[in-house]
């Protein structure tokens, strides 16, 4: 019998079955044995077949995507459950539906024993305002001339022919990319994108929609799910007392799950900037265009316009007056005390909440007041954030601040975030009788995933640590700086002359790809000034210049290219080969702890009695710092240096903690002095000295 509790009994064997020596996987081009592989999937079928939660190290080259796709999608299949996999990167889930997804549909035809999971369904889930909605389509065409200028009409022209070719409604397809203000009123993001409103099979989010309904395995990003959790989308206990994370009686697998709690936090906070505000005000009525939502049917000419044009002016006015008085000198503040600022504009706000509303209960069309509704929501959510802000309503759960934003800093936001993500996720994530499997290559620190255990609410999940198949002894050397001056204590900032310099010429001694990591955008650009000048026979990427993935792409293209990155760019880049032959990490990636978030979390934990280094700071720092070290060796024929010019890793009693997590024993000292001497020989012994010119 399908699903049967003794088919549930056997099935984590048949996962060895699949990876063991000779299994059913050596017949995939390429394949070889890993007996990590085998532990990973095997432990995944446990947690699949008996609806427990698992943390899973896998270190790099563990080829852990296959080792839970192959258990999820055959239990997927046979228990008659959906199998949900949320990464973090676009790079990560091109992988899966590019590369793994075809294999092992290919590995199910040719085994007797798998051939009924063969025909397994995938769907990619994306939020809605991804997708193209032809029903709203059709009626901004009908009614353009309210709603946008003759260059935006334009625009509107070019999504309209694309739409007839498009087989997804995507728009990311979209190149270039959809202007935001014309995208607004033609995607899925809206009360009258419904199934019931969209009949007709031809709206690409009710598709979607029924595709993901039926799909064995979905697959979506982290935002995605934390932001659909937040909202109260996941799934509702069943009456057979069956769970489900985000659908009824799911199996959840966190890839990337090291970023969970930085995605989850972002996703259970909130975050309010004037530019954001304005522009949905602009959608419901711009003065100056005279356009916009409540132009639709001619309602402008009957409604009170002012009251739109007082709200923009209160928004203007109140961030105006939230940059001037706590962010003239500081770049963010911590918010302690409630009734912190005096202001006007919630109600505004509510005022126009109100007309809204009237404007609804006399719109032409119940499709029209289903969007006026919409943004009457909208304008609601901004008043509530906005007095929860300012009021503090959450403050013994909750951290708020003020910084500043947009572009050259001229914005200013407001936001708010959860002080411990760990009492969320548990609820969220480990309370729901749905197996919850969360693995990276970096979860662990000193061989412990304790600190991400707390982090994460995940008390009652197994812990297991495989170590990377990869002879990193062999095929890597790392190096350390000695004589790299102390960071300034009063700036915080680093010696931008001997960076840049030691950059240079350890450039110059490697063949192949290099990547230096940064943990701020001001030595980043000072670095990126000196080597453009002084460095000119490689190619210089910068972050920042180009969209992320374009930035990845060409700088893998150039094949001994420099690029320069932070934050981001520690993580998410597989460069096999000598695309990437050398990774340089200036500084230890300790976070700032001056962030009023950090601070509030670091005060909480030392009031609490703890010790707010050793159990924040410096799990957080080792954590990435193994990912920025792990974007090194991305294959068992891979080659490389990795070099540390932090000194404080060589001084500091914490060093050795950085240290310990650097893959391979061959771990040297250096000064700058020996560039030229050691360090190049150790360079010519793996063989990637530059090749002779001539």
């Amino acid at each position: 019998m399908p699903g049967s509790d003794e088919e549930k009994f056997r099935f984590p064997n048949l996962c060895n079955k699949v990876f063991g020596k000779g299994g059913y996987a050596s017949i995939l081009p390429n394949f070889e044995y890993r007996p990590e592989q085998e532990k990973m999937a095997y432990c995944c079928a446990q947690a699949f077949s008996s609806d427990i939660p698992i943390l899973f190290e896998a270190g790099t080259g563990v080829g852990k995507s296959l080792a839970y796709l192959v258990p999820g999608i055959i239990a997927a299949v046979r228990f008659n459950r959906q199998l949900v996999v949320a990464t973090h990167t676009i790079a990560l889930q091109q992988q899966i539906i590019e590369k793994d997804l075809p294999r092992i549909e290919m590995m199910f035809e040719n085994c007797g024993a798998l051939g009924d999971c063969a025909n397994f369904k995938s769907a990619l889930l994306l939020g809605r305002g991804n997708y193209l909605c032809t029903n709203r389509l059709k009626r901004a065409l009908a009614e353009r001339r309210e709603l946008f200028n003759s260059e935006e009409s334009k625009e509107l022209d070019r999504i309209a022919d694309w739409a007839v070719t498009t087989r997804t409604g995507i728009a990311e397809e979209l190149n270039p990319p959809p202007n935001p203000e014309v995208w607004n009123w033609v995607n899925a993001d809206a009360s009258s994108c419904t199934a019931n409103s969209c009949t007709d099979g031809t709206c690409f989010y009710q598709n979607a929609r029924r595709e993901i309904a039926s799909a064995d395995i979905v697959i979506l990003n982290h935002s995605l799910l934390f932001a659909m959790l937040a909202a109260g989308l996941g799934a509702e206990d069943g009456q057979d007392g069956a769970g489900g994370v985000l659908f009824p009686n799911d199996m959840l697998v966190l890839d990337e799950a090291h970023l969970v709690p930085n995605v989850a936090s972002d996703a259970f906070g909130s975050s309010l900037s004037c530019a954001g505000i304005m522009r949905e005000l602009r959608r419901i009525y711009d003065p100056k265009k005279r356009k916009g939502l409540i132009a639709r049917g001619g309602m402008a000419e009957h409604c009170d316009k002012l009251a739109v044009s007082d709200t923009m002016a209160a928004c203007e006015d109140f961030f105006a007056r939230v940059k001037k008085d706590f962010l003239l000198c500081r770049d963010t503040v911590r918010i302690t005390s409630p009734n912190w600022i005096d202001c006007e504009f919630p109600q505004k706000l509510e005022a126009l909440a109100e007309l809204l509303d009237s404007f609804a209960m006399n719109a032409k069309t119940d499709r029209l007041a289903a969007e006026i509704r919409d943004y009457k929501r909208r304008i609601l959510s901004f008043k509530n954030t906005l007095e929860n802000c300012i009021f503090l309503g959450d403050a013994e759960n909750s951290v708020y601040w003020a910084e500043r934003a947009g572009r050259d800093e001229r914005d200013a936001r407001i936001n708010s975030a959860p002080l411990k993500v760990s009492e969320i996720l548990r609820r969220a994530l480990f309370s729901r009788k749905s197996p919850v499997v969360m693995t990276s290559a970096t979860l662990a620190v000193g061989g412990s995933m304790e600190g991400f255990v707390s982090k994460t609410g995940a008390e009652n999940a197994e812990c297991f640590i495989c170590d990377s198949p990869f002879d990193y002894d062999k095929n890597m050397r790392a190096f350390i700086a000695t004589d790299a001056p102390d960071i300034e204590k009063s700036t915080g900032r680093l010696d931008s002359e001997y960076i840049s310099r030691v950059c240079k010429k350890l450039c110059e001694k490697v063949r192949g790809g290099t990547l230096i990591l940064f943990t701020s955008y001001a030595d980043l650009n000072m670095a990126a000034k000196y080597l453009e000048e002084n460095l000119s026979e490689r190619k210089i990427f910068v972050q920042g210049r180009m969209p992320r993935n374009e930035t990845v792409r060409a700088f893998a293209d150039a094949g001994d290219a420099v690029l320069l990155g932070t934050d981001t760019f520690w993580t998410g880049i597989d460069l096999p080969g000598e695309k990437l032959s050398q990774v340089i990490i200036t500084r230890l990636p300790f976070e700032n702890h001056r962030h009023p978030l950090l601070q509030a979390r670091l005060d909480r934990i030392q009031m609490e009695g703890g010790n707010p280094f050793r159990e924040l700071s410096l799990p957080a720092a080792v954590i990435k710092f193994r990912q920025g070290i792990g974007r090194l060796i991305r294959s068992a024929s891979d080659k490389g240096i990795a070099v540390v010019l932090d000194s404080r890793i060589a001084s500091r009693p914490y060093g050795m903690n950085f240290i310990d997590a650097i893959p391979t024993n061959r771990v040297e000292r250096f000064c700058e002095s020996d560039i030229d001497g050691f360090v190049s020989d150790c360079i010519n012994e793996l063989g990637l000295a530059p090749k002779s010119k001539s």
